[in-house]
């Protein structure tokens, strides 16, 4: 599944605009990478859409156990006296990760440039799966040092500092004195950087920095599992639960951190496989082995017969031959069947109607109830027949009662 991720301006995006993007079969590494419009960039299975780190601000609210289809609403009022602008106005997004006794992160942007976006790529034949931003909080540095990185935006360059509750973006000079403290290499982990702004950060920051491309910033972002579009600009097309089992899916099939459970469910998969054909072939050989016994049983049986096509029925017809031949009757015959009858029922019996077609009789006016009945048919099926009771009807055939 090839996944193709753009960079977003902060502009409305027109026909004319060039997305920097990165088009990855893994999710990890990039097999091609560039800048192009929309109608140049090359198709993929799923579009992720990446929201510049200046067009995003970050809150921590406490919900209140509200439902689902009223979040939104108890959203508004929760950040009221946070935002600068009409609440209305903005698209609010719940983290991936909410506890019901602790805080939650709440992504706010313009409303009205994210729905320009989404209805850009829509009448582009190209809609979004997922956006993402370009920089999350990362819970894991609650009690470590933020994580710097200096990026390029159109007013120059930005140091962005990503820490548990939030990400922060200002002018790269500006942001040294404001992060003095945090650009420490003491307290502070690599510093990564655009290629082009390395030179510019190592000498703004007072050590090394680490060259980090913007298509490995877009690979990295399109990993997050946060979902901008929530609430009413929720991306159609299969709805969130949809995307989430499918990004979940995705970190299965592609995760690295999955390979040895992959390779196990392929192992079993194969052995199974494989056990059920050695099944399929074994029923199959002994299967053939018992039609081979009966053709071989019914050409020794009956010399005559050259060629087997149907060994049952073949043997069928040559024993009902051989009993022509020999004047004797079969076991289903009408003859054979009032003999055996006729030799168990009480003297004075008589019968007031008898039927007899496809191999079964049937004797009225016996009056066999109770002891005499159970005698006569244990009786008969000592002889290869069954015999049941109809009503006041006899009923005699051939073979073990069903």
């Amino acid at each position: 599944m090839t996944t193709l991720t753009l960079a977003l301006p902060l502009a409305a995006p027109t026909n004319a605009t060039e997305f920097g993007y990165v088009l990855s079969f893994d999710g990890r590494s990039a097999s091609d990478h560039g800048t192009a419009p929309l109608a140049l960039l090359p198709r993929a299975d799923v579009l992720v859409l990446v929201v510049p780190v200046q067009a995003l601000s970050w809150h921590r609210v406490r919900l209140p156990p509200v439902a689902a289809t009223r979040m939104r609403a108890a959203l508004d009022g929760l950040l009221e006296e946070q935002l600068l602008d009409d609440p209305a106005r903005l698209a609010m997004a719940l983290g991936p990760r909410q506890r019901a006794d602790a805080d939650s992160l709440v992504a706010v942007c313009d409303k009205a440039w994210l729905q320009s976006v989404l209805v850009f790529f829509e009448q582009g034949k190209r809609p979004a799966h997922r956006v993402v931003p370009a920089f999350a909080p990362d819970p894991g540095l609650e009690h470590g040092a933020p994580r710097m990185q200096v990026v390029q935006t159109a007013q120059g360059a930005n140091l962005v500092v990503v820490e548990s509750d939030g990400v922060t973006s200002l002018p790269l000079e500006s942001a040294v004195g404001a992060f003095a403290g945090k650009t420490s290499t003491q307290t502070e982990g690599p510093v990564f950087a655009e290629p082009a702004l390395a030179a510019l950060a190592e000498q703004q920051l007072g050590h090394p920095v680490v060259v980090q491309t913007l298509a490995q910033q877009l690979l990295e972002a399109a990993g997050s599992e946060w979902e901008l579009a929530q609430f009413d600009l929720a991306i159609s097309g299969g709805g969130r639960l949809a995307r989430r089992w499918q990004q979940r899916a995705r970190t299965l099939w592609q995760a690295p951190n999955w390979r040895a459970a992959r390779w196990g469910l392929a192992g079993l998969l194969l052995a199974n496989l494989v056990g059920l054909n050695g099944w399929a072939w074994q029923l199959d050989s002994a299967l053939r082995s018992k039609q081979q016994r009966v053709n071989a049983l019914l050409v020794q049986t009956f010399p005559g017969v050259r060629v087997v096509v149907d060994a049952p029925l073949q043997m069928q017809r040559e024993l009902a031959l051989l009993r022509q031949a020999s004047g004797s009757v079969a076991n289903d015959a009408l003859e054979a069947m009032l003999a055996g009858v006729g030799a168990l029922l009480p003297l004075g019996t008589h019968a007031s109607g008898i039927d007899y077609g496809s191999g079964e009789l049937a004797i009225n006016g016996l009056g066999l109830t109770g002891a005499s009945f159970d005698t006569v048919r244990d009786r008969l099926q000592s002889q290869g027949l069954t015999a049941r009771l109809d009503g006041e009807r006899l009923v005699v055939r051939t073979g073990v009662a069903p």
